[in-house]
């Protein structure tokens, strides 16, 4: 080999500054629409993971699973399944949902005040009809929760 070729095999420093320079403009880019399609990611999962708690209870109810009747109860952090016409924290028979940490639950709108749905037995029907927003903190995103009186719940 020639001392010229030995000489042109590695980098120049001009070229490892324009090759780090393109590296950090394309993270520019490419990190906010993946930070985005993460925090949408977490949104639709958590959203799906709250609709289903809630639908577990009315269909319990619905059942008349144990003879007894079943409801949520919904908090910033988690959403909780409870056995009987009343919540009561601590109880055994709960099932918490908390949820991610990158969202919260907005204040909750429940027909009648309070922050419970509670589900009829056979009919699965709720005189605490209620809405709630799923927020994702830090972003614009969002995904409104309606539980109808007939006990069926929805994403808007």
């Amino acid at each position: 080999m020639t001392p010229y070729t030995l000489m042109n095999r590695g980098l120049t420093f001009l070229e490892l500054t324009i090759s780090v320079g393109i590296l950090a403009i394309l993270l520019v880019i490419v990190i906010p629409s993946f930070m985005d399609f993460r925090r949408n990611s977490i949104l639709s999962t958590e959203t799906q993971n709250v609709i289903t708690l809630v639908n577990k209870a009315r269909l319990s109810s619905m059942s008349s699973k144990e003879d007894f009747q079943y409801g949520i109860h919904f908090e910033a952090d988690k959403v909780v399944l409870f056995q009987g016409d009343t919540y009561v924290a601590g109880a055994g028979t709960n099932e918490e949902h908390v949820l991610n940490t990158a969202l919260t639950l907005s204040p909750i709108v429940v027909n009648g005040g309070g922050a419970d749905v509670v589900f009829q037995k056979v009919t699965g029907a709720t005189n605490q009809n209620a809405t709630t927003t799923l927020l994702v903190i830090g972003g614009t995103a969002s995904t409104t929760i309606v539980v109808f009186p007939s006990g069926v719940s929805t994403r808007n």
